[in-house]
């Protein structure tokens, strides 16, 4: 199975091998708990994320947690990176932050969560189309790995056949635009026999990442991430791990006021 975070790891290490050491400092840590739902297509996401501050900023939403928590405030992020947690997978985050690195295409979103709710899912729907496009004469199948519901209710009025996947208990079983969700043990069955996936970027935190690629490899699908959780890790994506196009969106989030930025990296 492919290690994705090592391989994030390592390519982050090489990359910053001649910095200071001060700019691994952690300065800052944050602990949010949220439930949002931004218009009545959408479920209520119910999360807790860390937000974790070096020279940059990095975010991981939380599969379990990290018992060290806030203590490590003036740690050197490098050396929590031997361990696979939510914190840490956020530091590497931040570290990547600092790495420049250069989108494809970069989008600002102005306003209040829910006119940035819409902007978010047309820039996730259009590069989807784009993967699509190639596919003429049948519906394309593509599976939403990690339930959006706005992006589905896009992707069938496009006239795609949807899939779903989910690890949440709650969201498991309902139907949403039509589509039912099934389990996320399903998730590496329904990515290799769609046309694309269209895939969350908490994997990484779950550990299902690494098999999400590798099925969308064996099965020939494209590879969509949209990503809140390692958002800087974009262009290591597509270049490393051969994820078709990536979806960034770095700390403050579309559910946040104000002003957020979306980069688009593709393979």
């Amino acid at each position: 199975m492919v290690d994705v975070f090592g391989v994030l790891r390592e390519r982050a290490l090489a990359a910053t091998r001649d910095w200071a050491d001060d700019r691994f400092l952690i300065r800052g840590m944050w602990k949010v708990e949220l439930a949002f739902r931004p218009n009545p297509d959408e479920r209520t996401f119910r999360y807790t994320f860390w937000l974790v501050q070096t020279v940059g900023q990095g975010c991981c939403y939380c599969i379990g947690d990290d018992e060290r928590g806030h203590g490590l405030v003036g740690t050197d992020a490098r050396e929590i990176f031997n361990l696979q947690t939510c914190i840490s997978i956020a530091a590497l985050d931040s570290v990547y932050a600092s790495i420049p690195k250069y989108p494809a295409a970069t989008h600002e979103l102005h306003g209040n969560s829910i006119d940035k709710t819409g902007a978010r899912t047309d820039i996730i729907v259009e590069e989807a189309n784009r993967l699509l496009s190639g596919i003429t004469g049948r519906k394309p199948r593509v599976v939403n790995v990690g339930v959006v519901g706005n992006v589905i209710r896009h992707l069938c009025g496009r006239g795609c056949e949807v899939l779903a996947t989910d690890l949440e208990p709650e969201t498991v079983g309902r139907v949403v635009h039509g589509v039912r969700v099934e389990d996320g043990t399903r998730t590496f069955e329904r990515v290799a026999e769609s046309d694309l996936a269209v895939v969350t970027g908490m994997t990484i935190a779950s550990d299902a990442l690494g098999p999400i690629i590798e099925a969308a490899q064996s099965g020939g699908a494209k590879l969509l991430l949209f990503c809140e959780t390692g958002a800087n890790f974009g262009e290591e994506y597509c270049r490393s791990l051969g994820v078709d196009t990536v979806v960034g969106e770095p700390f403050p989030f579309y559910i946040f006021q104000g002003t957020s930025r979306i980069e688009v990296f593709r393979r």
